[in-house]
């Protein structure tokens, strides 16, 4: 006897609420359109002794499949199998109890139930899209369908909803009810809450993209991104947060102590107490920057490079600082930089560089680190392993056969701190910047050299900052969503 089926979360959804409206049938019946590979028919039947199916797919291939599937488990005797298109496969003449449509795009289900809803009747409609389930919401409303329950259930780093609706009259859902379903009312269910923060994340990456297309289309996108934010933000039931709590949240992630003594981190400009709904992390303070942060509604500024870095007596847009504090001012965005603080914190910008290079066994207090690399690894493989991961062109400073075994970093202008990753058994040493000089002094100790590019070493850094402060941020429930900046300072495409 083979073992049971086992399904992962997605399909168990389905699964779930077909049993329950088949409980206390005498003769339940059940359809699975599109049943693709057969899991979960065999699932139903395994689970419901008495249960007979209808198992249809538009592919043979496919349907054949299924079908090997349930006879290889004894099962095939209670499945009518069906070549069919959509709900084709129901003949009018077998009543079923639950017709199952899963693994499918809103437009297609809807397209199936519209042009068979008659044999339907009045059977559970469950239904599963992989995308655009406002307008599935909708779009079941219009034909005459009325939602009764939604699951929520998560597989593979995707979240999903299953509905289960059946005919009757339904009030057609304005965009915030398509949007929310059931939780519109105000309330987030079991299952809910977790769905909505993935939700959340992706329309932050929709406007994060969506933020350097100079199209109308690309506008029309922020804006309904940004209205839906709104709604998901509502449901979530957050507090408050001001620019205050993103600075303490930063000093969390890279305590402000371990900055240099003549750094200048933490809050530079803006109002303590100011309300934050949205929050652009940058490398650097520029105005393509600004751009984006105010394109995506940001009020806040979070960068690794500080504005203000040295005294000014006089604030004017005579310079690129000048006219970066006259804007943000204008414009009421506030800035907060974790500089030398974040180079230091564990998991901070030269840990995320090491990770980025596949190195493990990383050491390392301050602004350098060491670690291994993979065993066999060439100076040239890793310099094209950096140009690849980093997308960058890159200055090598040794011979392409060298090996390579274990890996120094500083990133930025880190090339003084070959001696220290040397010491710390460092055979190869990568960086932003190195002087002549250091370079040739590493190469002749036998130490080889990467120059990356300031840039490119430190602004992987920023989505590692991005989530390690919007995970801080959902664990205390502030309403207050975290933006990666995109934009090059140097205005590289």
């Amino acid at each position: 006897m083979p073992d049971s089926i086992s399904l992962d979360a997605r399909l168990q959804a389905a699964a779930d609420l077909a049993l329950g409206e088949l409980a206390g049938r005498a003769h339940p019946r059940a359809a699975d359109i599109g049943c693709d590979h057969g899991f979960l028919t065999a699932y139903l039947l395994e689970n419901r002794p008495e249960l007979e199916m209808i198992a249809s797919d538009v592919s043979a291939p496919s349907l054949e499949k299924a079908r090997r599937l349930l006879a290889s488990r004894g099962l095939a005797d209670r499945v009518r199998f069906a070549v069919a298109d959509g709900l084709a496969a129901l003949d009018g003449q077998e009543e079923v109890q639950a017709v199952i449509i899963t693994g499918m795009g809103a437009g297609t289900i809807l397209q199936i139930v519209g042009e068979g809803r008659a044999l339907i009747g009045g059977a559970a409609l469950i239904v599963q899209a992989n995308v655009d389930l406002p307008a599935l919401r909708e779009g079941l409303a219009r034909l005459g369908f009325f939602i009764r329950r939604e699951v929520f259930a998560e597989a593979a780093g995707r979240h999903y909803v299953t509905l289960m609706a059946r005919r009757g009259t339904a009030h057609i859902p304005d965009a915030r009810c398509a949007l929310l379903g059931t939780a519109a009312g105000g309330v987030c269910e079991e299952g809910q809450r977790s769905y909505f923060l993935w939700q959340r994340d992706v329309r932050v990456r929709e406007m994060e993209k969506a933020s350097r297309a100079r199209s109308e289309r690309g506008r029309e996108r922020m804006r309904l991104c940004s209205r839906e934010l709104t709604w998901i933000s509502e449901v979530l039931n957050v507090k408050p947060c001001t620019v205050s709590d993103v600075e303490t949240l930063v000093g969390e992630i890279a305590p402000f102590e371990l900055a240099e003594e003549q750094d200048n981190v933490g809050l530079l400009f803006g109002r303590r107490g100011a309300r934050v709904t949205r929050v652009l992390v940058a490398l650097d303070l520029t105005q393509a920057a600004l751009k984006e942060a105010e394109s995506l509604g940001a009020e806040l500024i979070v960068t690794h490079h500080p504005i203000l870095f040295s005294a000014r007596r006089r604030i004017t847009d005579c310079d690129r600082e000048g006219r970066l504090l006259l804007d943000m001012a204008q414009r009421g965005i506030a800035h907060i930089a974790a500089h030398t603080n974040l180079d230091r914190a564990p998991g901070g910008v030269n840990d995320t560089l090491m990770n980025l290079l596949g190195c493990a066994d990383i050491q390392g207090e301050g602004f350098v680190r060491v670690g291994r690399l993979p065993e066999g690894m060439t100076f040239g493989r890793l310099c094209e392993r950096v140009r690849r991961r980093l997308h960058t062109q890159i200055r090598a400073y040794g011979p392409e056969d060298a090996s390579v075994h274990r890996l120094g970093c500083c990133t930025g202008a880190g090339g003084s701190e070959i001696g220290k990753a040397r010491e710390m058994g460092a055979d190869c040493f990568i960086t932003g910047e190195v002087h002549h000089h250091d370079a040739l002094d590493a190469v002749d100790a036998g130490c080889l050299v990467v120059e990356a590019g300031h840039f490119e070493t430190e602004n992987p850094v920023c989505e590692v900052l991005r989530t390690a402060l919007q995970n801080a941020a959902d664990a205390l429930q502030y309403s207050v969503m975290f933006f990666c900046s995109k934009a090059d300072p140097f205005g590289r495409g």
